[in-house]
């Protein structure tokens, strides 16, 4: 039997352009228009939002920017103190967040350290810590920091429990001359792990122990031959 041609107000589909938009104006506007007005309506503002969300967070970036801006001027006209001061009120005014914060505290720390203000530079690396998320280069700085201040406050012990978790984390080359000629020797996340390293085998030289002072200095030596810390190691080693 043949198929009769499906009337305007049926809920078949619409066969051809004229009857499609018959089918518009006499039943899916009447039935549904109001519903699409308002997903239309929603959809514009959720537009509207996520664009002054976007605004918003440019405009934040770019006074966090501008904050740390002023503080990078004071260090490169050699007025720490000034950038100290930029550093600690945009950090106290909560201007700065995630990974700007990140770098203000580093800077801070950095600036306290320099000044022996080592309780304030403690508080400032922890802080920079944990606002670098998985930014290395930032975290390991603030790292490192820590162990030099444990250093400075002559807590060796703490500072070779600093100085060895910073290690384990950041040092990956293994001292395989084959593979490095070969260029598959694993390469470190940071530049600064030799330093670390000689830190370390000075540490285990203050608390007395000379075992691993010298196993420290040796290792520095074989893996790290080529960096300008392994000349330490070898001049400590000539003294052990």
């Amino acid at each position: 039997m043949q198929n009769k041609r499906p009337d305007s107000k049926s809920n078949a589909a619409p066969n051809s352009a004229e009857s499609y938009l018959e089918y518009l104006k006499e039943e899916f506007f009447p039935k549904h228009g109001a519903k699409l007005a308002i997903v239309l309506a929603l959809v514009a503002v959720a537009v509207f939002v996520v664009i002054q969300n976007m605004n918003k967070s440019a405009r934040k970036d770019a006074d966090q920017v501008e904050e740390l801006g002023k503080a990078l001027t004071y260090i490169y006209i050699n007025r720490g103190d000034s950038a100290l001061w930029v550093l600690e009120n945009a950090i106290q005014d909560n201007k700065l967040k995630g990974l700007n914060l990140a770098k203000a505290a580093l800077l801070a720390g950095n600036f306290h350290l320099q000044n022996g203000n080592l309780g304030s530079a403690e508080i400032f690396y922890k802080t920079s810590i944990s606002n670098a998320g998985k930014v290395d280069i930032i975290a390991s700085a603030a790292e490192h920091g820590l162990a030099v201040v444990a250093m400075e406050k002559q807590d060796y012990q703490e500072a070779i429990s600093l100085l060895n978790a910073f290690i384990n984390k950041y040092g990956k080359r293994t001292g395989d001359l084959a593979k490095r000629y070969a260029k598959t020797e694993p390469v470190d996340a940071v530049p600064t792990v030799p330093d670390a390293k000689w830190k370390l085998a000075l540490c285990y030289l203050e608390v007395g122990d000379k075992e691993k002072a010298k196993q420290s200095a040796e290792r520095l030596l074989r893996v790290y031959g080529d960096s300008p810390r392994a000349a330490n190691a070898q001049k400590l080693l000539a003294t052990l």
